[in-house]
């Protein structure tokens, strides 16, 4: 059976370990500590989900998943923070750069909740194309 594809940047390596520690035998994890490598990544191979950290060096999270945004329309995108305020990340569900936010430090409850919320819109959309 096919796993789900999750596209994780952090810049924190810690982090990262843990997310593919703690989801790597359920999904298909991939992560990157620059958006540079997760831009690759996504070109390689695109994502089901991906989720970002905001603060990162050279750039934010809500600007790396505007462009994912742009270029994966279908990508579900997750902004992982304890950085911004509700308010900011509420106005970026809004606009459409951002569908979910995750404030830190997670859970893995509250990361599954997220995910399949991510797959249930998928397949939503999928089935309204089908009709």
């Amino acid at each position: 059976m096919h796993k789900r594809s999750v596209l994780y940047l952090d810049d924190e390596s810690g982090c990262l370990n843990l997310f593919r520690e703690v989801f790597g035998a359920e999904y298909d994890v991939r992560t990157a500590a620059t958006s540079a490598e997760a831009r690759q990544m996504l070109a390689a191979r695109p994502a089901d989900v991906v989720i970002s950290d905001h603060t990162m060096p050279g750039t934010t999270g809500k600007i790396f998943l505007g462009e994912v945004a742009a270029s994966y329309p279908s990508t579900y995108r997750v902004l992982l923070t304890g950085n911004i305020t509700v308010v900011d990340a509420l106005l970026e569900i809004g606009v459409g750069i951002i569908q979910a936010f995750v404030t830190k430090p997670w859970s893995r409850e509250t990361i599954c909740r997220v995910l399949e919320r991510g797959w249930a819109d998928e397949e939503a959309r999928l089935g309204a194309e089908w009709r």
